[in-house]
C-alpha cells in the first residue's frame, strides 16, 4: 500500500468541493495493472457525481472515468497489458473503482487497451467513454449499408465519435448540431446536416417515410424528436433516457427504443471485456488512419474545478483533457 497525490470529492457539492489531498493505493491484485496517469479525459458524468445528482461516487472521492497513462505493476492473470505499455481506458471514477484524477490508479485491465500511438498519449484520454459510448449505440441500432442513420447532436463527443465509427462502416451519415457554424463543421465532414429544429427536412425524400435509425445523444426534447423523425419500424437509441416522455409516436410506428448506459459494466463488473477489446480494435484503426480522433483542448489537474465551473456555466464547448501535474 502506498501513497498518491489526488483530486478529492470528500462530500459532494459544488465545484468547491473538489480538494487535493492524498489516497491510499494498493498493489494490483488479479486482472488489474496500476497506471501511472498522464491524463484523465472530462466528461460531464464527473460533475453530476460530484453534486450528488448520480449517486455513484466511488468510496475514494477520486473522479475521472477516462484514464491514459503507463502500466507500472500487473497483476496476476494479466496476459495482454505489460510493464511500460501506453494504455487508455474508461476505468473508474464510479463506486467501486478510483478515478483518473490522481497520480496512479488501480484498474481491471479488461477495461483497458494499448493506445493508438497517432495521437499523444494526453489526447487518447479523451477518446475512451464518448467512443465506447457511441460504439454501444451503433451496435444496438445495427444500421444496415442501404440504411440512414441519423445522429441528434452530431457535433457532440459522443456524435463525433458516431459519425466516426458509421462512415467507417460505409453507413450514410444525417446530424444535427445547435449553430450554424458547427453545421458546417459537420458537412465539412461529409455528414448531411442541419439545425436541431430542421431534423425533418434534412433530406425531402426522408421526410416523409423518415430514418432508418436514429441516435439521440441529449435526452428530453431531442429523443421526442428522434421519436418524430423515425421511420416505421426504425430503431431509435438514447444515452439520456431519465425523463418522463409521451411515447405515442413509438407506439404508433412500432419504434425499438434502445437506452445505452455505457458505464454499467463498471458499476456491476459485467461486460468489461468488451470494452478494453473496443478500444484496442479502435487503437488499430487510429493507427492506421482509417479514423481521426477529435481534438481536445488540453489543461491540467489543477484546474479541474475551473473546468467543473464552467461545464455548469454552458461555457464548455470542446472536449477537455486534464494532465496530471502533482
Amino acid at each position: 500500500m502506498n501513497t498518491v497525490p489526488a483530486w478529492i470529492v470528500k462530500q459532494t457539492g459544488t465545484a468547491d468541493v473538489l480538494e487535493k489531498g492524498e489516497i491510499e493505493l494498493p498493489e494490483p491484485q488479479t486482472g488489474e495493472v496500476k497506471v501511472r496517469v498522464c491524463a484523465a479525459g472530462f466528461n460531464p458524468i464527473d460533475t453530476k457525481i460530484r453534486a450528488g445528482l448520480a449517486p455513484i461516487l466511488n468510496e475514494s472521492g477520486v473522479l475521472g472515468c477516462d484514464v491514459s497513462g503507463e502500466v507500472i505493476a500487473v497483476g496476476e492473470g494479466v496476459t495482454h497489458l505489460a510493464v511500460g505499455d501506453s494504455v487508455y481506458g474508461c476505468a473508474g471514477g464510479v463506486k467501486g473503482s478510483g478515478g483518473a484524477l490522481a497520480a496512479e490508479m488501480i484498474c481491471d485491465a479488461d477495461l483497458l487497451a494499448k493506445a493508438p500511438t497517432a495521437v499523444s498519449l494526453a489526447q487518447a484520454a479523451s477518446i475512451p467513454l464518448v467512443a465506447i459510448t457511441a460504439f454501444e449505440a451503433l451496435k444496438r441500432l445495427a444500421p444496415q449499408a442501404d440504411e440512414k442513420l441519423l445522429v441528434m447532436g452530431a457535433s457532440g463527443g459522443v456524435g463525433q465519435w458516431a459519425i466516426r465509427l458509421a462512415q467507417e462502416a460505409n453507413i450514410e451519415v444525417f446530424g444535427t448540431a445547435g449553430s450554424p457554424e458547427r453545421v458546417e463543421q459537420l458537412k465539412q465532414s461529409g455528414v448531411h446536416a442541419d439545425l436541431h429544429a430542421n431534423a425533418a427536412e434534412l433530406s425531402g425524400s426522408l421526410a416523409q417515410s423518415g430514418f432508418d435509425n436514429v441516435l439521440d445523444t441529449f435526452g428530453g426534447e431531442s429523443l421526442q424528436k428522434a421519436l418524430e423523425v423515425a421511420a416505421p419500424y426504425a430503431q431509435v437509441a438514447t444515452i439520456n433516457a431519465r425523463n418522463t416522455y409521451d411515447l405515442t409516436q413509438a407506439h404508433a410506428k412500432s419504434l425499438t427504443l434502445h437506452a445505452v448506459f455505457m458505464l454499467l459494466p463498471l458499476l456491476t463488473g459485467n461486460g468489461r471485456k468488451a470494452h478494453g477489446e473496443f478500444l484496442a480494435e479502435l487503437s488499430n484503426k487510429v493507427d492506421a488512419g482509417l479514423i481521426q480522433v477529435p481534438e481536445a483542448a488540453e489543461k491540467q489537474m489543477s484546474d479541474v474545478a475551473d473546468i467543473h465551473r464552467a461545464y455548469e456555466a454552458g461555457e464548455l464547448m470542446n472536449k477537455v483533457v486534464m494532465k496530471a501535474n502533482f
